[in-house]
């Protein structure tokens, strides 16, 4: 240590005749001696135009900033410094400097390469005699405080940055919030116990008047107004203490009264000994407190003085010290006290931070309606709701004060975070933006960033489909359920089929943003399970919406807002909802919004066979050609036909894989009679008394049904949840009579699922069966290749000038590979070329 102080005695000397004038916002004609650097004042540290002061935004930097003529309080407060905790040793002085906003040490870290922000480390400075501050970051190396466009510190000797001392103003002129540290709610402490002093203990509010700039009014916080409305105001009074020699407004007392003009029972009115400005000397933040005006309680008829400074003193009156006031000048009466003021206990929401409806309770046509967006009311009978971001507003505090902003559409009722104020005799009601508002909290997650539309999880999407049901406003009209008939999508009230939802990118639409807040909405695509397409805007020149396949740049997507209970939903794409039309069943695209309601199921789940021969039956009766008519019967072995019995060879079908449609596989169910192969299909017809209106008969017909467009041939095993698995046939999907059923014991297509067939291993049949199981077949589909019975071999793909398009080995008895249209050379492994077709 010693080492240190002789080093920098060397270099420096001490700064005891270190003085400033002050100018610009310091105090005029003030030399700051260093005998003067005391606790408890507070001074300028400047360097050319500059000055040393914390950051604002991050108070743990120091920086030099400039100051206008119009700084404010706290402004002024980051770049004042108390100098201070004199220490003397070998001849060198050295200071602590504590910043008068923060109170926070000057201090670096004790490194060579320090960087602005306050550290533990170096604290004690010294200031030399031509106003450098440097300190010592170890026994024999000092830095300095240097000034180059910022601030920095620098080793070099001659490198340092020439301060000055300078005294603020003395009479500093502060407004309402400034008042308080920032609040219009204070407290003033004068130092000692006047009479007659009621603003002493109190908690008061200070509020700018707008017609006189500087002054402000005060008011008892919680004890605004009288019962009868009335503001109650301190001000004050006609009435006075005697005293001895006293002249003009000397002796006069302080009250809280209201407002009054003159008047036949007033002689003078009272507003402006209402009105108050407050002065601060910055060096130590000692208040000046003065009145506008004062009654004149001396004369010998009551006046008013005007036009002159009355400033608040005080009378000793014996062993007394009365609260008073007095002109200023030469006329000033009494002593000054020594007014201080702090912080106050501002207004506060006990419920906290989190979304709150806002109601407007003070006078005016929209009284009792509560605020949404943009500062605009809700209808007269509209309430917020948990379930929509209309009049929901965000309340977030921040040191004693409170931002709100709507959800909608980011109006801020509040100017950033701001105080209020709360409203007299009236429960949860704050004065807020000039508004005398009732909040009320609502029992909203924030973590939902879809509040107000559906968002379906990712599990949902996964295992669950979607039933769409419209409830048109029409009269006598029932829930109708979206369908797509043939590509045509309208709504039924029997006609059931499940959505997929294919989510896009999620959109930020709404939210309290200045606050941190979003709300988001997810846009749908709309598909049917197992049909090819999606949801899409109807041709050019027609109405209403399709299910389109083909055209991509046609597909909509979909936003699913909720209704005020979160029960219901309408469906919106662009400008427009879905609705439908009454008279023909489509759905279309309007203005006006149709009540949705989104019902989850689980997905279907289908059944995945080899090609082979199988046993489809139910309650021992079993799925079979009656070889006669070819009608599909259900039947037990033994049962008669007409001049024989059902054997069983009767009952093994062959179950052929084909083709695959938006996931779901589908399948040839087929039977030979004579040579002949028939596969399932059916036919509008009625026989055995079954009406063709109610069923579809189940029959098996020629092989020529599995080369037409839209075969009827084609079955899918959809599993049953219960066990088994329902039948279901794929062009039926479309015509409204998909699931294969039992009346009697004949099999039909019906409308609803009844039954769940069990789907066994079967034997080969030895008679009447002319297909070679072991046979090779080669399959054209659309986009794809077929090879069945050909596992483990190696299958080629050529196109007609010979060159390969795909080689893969079989995995499987019925084996599928990709291929593009046109003609195809297919080469199995150990047999032969095939050439095929495919589209």
């Amino acid at each position: 240590m010693n080492k240190k102080f002789t080093l920098l005695a060397a270099a420096l000397m001490t700064a005891s005749t270190f003085t400033a004038n002050a100018e610009g916002t310091v105090d005029a004609d003030t030399s700051v001696k260093a005998e003067e650097w005391t606790v408890g004042n507070y001074y300028y540290l400047k360097s050319g135009d500059v000055y040393l002061a914390l950051d604002g935004n991050k108070p743990d930097s120091v920086i030099v900033k400039s100051l206008a003529d119009d700084a404010t309080k706290a402004s002024i407060d980051s770049a004042l410094w108390q100098i201070a905790d004199k220490e003397t040793a070998l001849g060198v002085t050295t200071y602590k400097i504590t910043n008068k906003a923060t109170q926070d040490v000057l201090s670096f870290a004790a490194k060579a390469d320090a960087d602005m922000n306050l550290a533990s480390g170096v604290d004690k400075w010294v200031i030399s005699e031509d106003g450098k501050i440097s300190g010592f970051y170890d026994d024999e190396h000092s830095y300095s405080l240097k000034v180059d466009g910022k601030l920095s510190l620098t080793t070099e000797n001659d490198g340092g940055a020439t301060f000055t001392v300078k005294a603020p103003k003395k009479d500093f002129a502060v407004d309402a919030q400034q008042l308080g540290n920032g609040f219009s709610v204070f407290q003033l402490m004068f130092g000692d116990t006047y009479e007659g002093n009621i603003f002493e203990g109190k908690e008061l509010l200070a509020t700018d008047l707008k017609d006189d700039e500087g002054y402000v009014s005060l008011q008892f916080q919680g004890d605004l107004a009288w019962p009868d409305g009335k503001p109650k105001y301190l001000g004050v009074d006609t009435t006075k203490t005697e005293i001895a020699g006293a002249i003009g407004a000397y002796g006069a007392k302080f009250v809280a009264d209201s407002t009054y003009e003159s008047s036949t029972a007033h002689s003078v009115g009272n507003a402006d000994f209402q009105k108050f400005k407050f002065t601060v000397n910055l060096k130590n933040d000692s208040i000046a407190m003065f009145v506008k005006a004062a009654p004149n309680v001396n004369a010998e008829k009551l006046a008013e003085i005007t036009g002159k400074d009355i400033r608040v003193v005080y009378a000793q009156t014996g062993s007394t010290k009365v609260l008073t006031v007095s002109e200023t000048g030469d006329a000033l009466q009494g002593a000054l006290p020594k007014i201080t003021a702090k912080r106050g206990t501002p207004a506060t929401i006990p419920t906290g931070d989190g979304v709150y409806s806002l109601q407007k309770v003070s006078k005016g046509a929209d009284n009792g309606k509560y605020f949404a967006a943009g500062r605009e009311f809700m209808g007269k009978d509209s309430v917020p709701t948990a379930h929509q971001v209309r009049g929901q507003w965000l309340v977030k505090e921040k040191n004693g004060k409170y931002a709100i902003a709507d959800r909608e559409a980011d109006t801020e009722l509040t100017k950033g975070f701001a105080e209020i104020f709360e409203v007299q005799g009236m429960e949860d009601t704050y004065l807020i933006g000039g508004d005398s508002v009732k909040i009320k909290k609502m029992n909203v997650d924030l973590k939902n960033q879809y509040l107000g539309s559906f968002a379906a999880t990712e599990e949902e999407l996964v295992n669950k489909g979607f039933y769409l049901s419209l409830f048109s406003a029409t009269a006598g009209v029932p829930e109708l359920f979206m369908f797509a008939d043939d590509t045509i999508m309208k709504g039924s009230a029997e006609e059931l089929q499940l959505f997929k939802f294919f989510p896009k990118e999620a959109e930020v639409k709404a939210g309290a943003k200045s606050l941190g807040d979003t709300i988001k909405m997810i846009p749908y695509q709309l598909g049917i399970y197992f049909r090819n397409g999606k949801v899409a805007k109807a041709k050019d020149g027609e109405e209403g919406l399709r299910l389109s396949a083909s055209a991509p740049e046609s597909v909509l997507s979909f936003y699913f807002l909720s209704d005020a209970n979160g029960q219901f939903y309408s469906m919106k794409t662009g400008d427009k909802y879905v609705g439908i039309d009454v008279n023909t069943s489509k759905l279309q695209l309007t203005d006006t919004k149709t009540v949705v309601n989104i019902a989850p199921e689980d997905a279907p789940e289908y059944a995945s066979f080899e090609a082979g021969h199988k046993r489809i039956s139910v309650d021992g009766n079993s799925l079979v050609m009656n070889p006669l008519n070819r009608f599909a019967q259900m039947k037990a072995d033994g049962s008669e036909i007409t001049k024989a019995v059902y054997e069983k060879d009767n009952f093994s079908l062959w179950v052929e894989p084909d083709t695959v449609v938006a996931g779901k596989q589908l399948y040839f169910i087929s039977s030979v009679v004579d040579g002949i192969r028939y596969y399932l299909s059916f036919k509008d017809t009625t026989v055995n008394g079954i009406s063709a209106e109610a069923y579809k008969n189940a029959m098996f017909l020629p092989d020529t049904v599995k080369t037409v467009k839209d075969s009827p041939a084609l079955f899918a095993f959809k599993v049953n949840e219960h066990g088994g698995y329902i039948l279901e046939n794929q062009l039926q999907l479309k015509g409204g009579y998909p699931y294969v059923g039992i009346v009697g014991n004949s099999v039909v297509l019906e409308r609803f699922a009844s039954v769940a067939f069990e789907v066994q291993t079967a034997s080969a049949p030895t008679a009447n069966e002319e297909m070679n199981v072991s046979e090779i077949k080669v399959i054209s589909n659309d986009g794809q290749v077929i090879v069945t019975n050909a596992s483990g071999k190696m299958i080629t793909l050529s196109n007609i000038l010979g060159q390969t398009i795909g080689v893969r080995r079989a995995n499987s008895e019925y084996f599928s590979m990709p291929a593009t249209s046109g003609i195809v050379l297919v080469t199995v492994e150990g047999d032969a070329t095939y050439k095929v077709i495919v589209k």
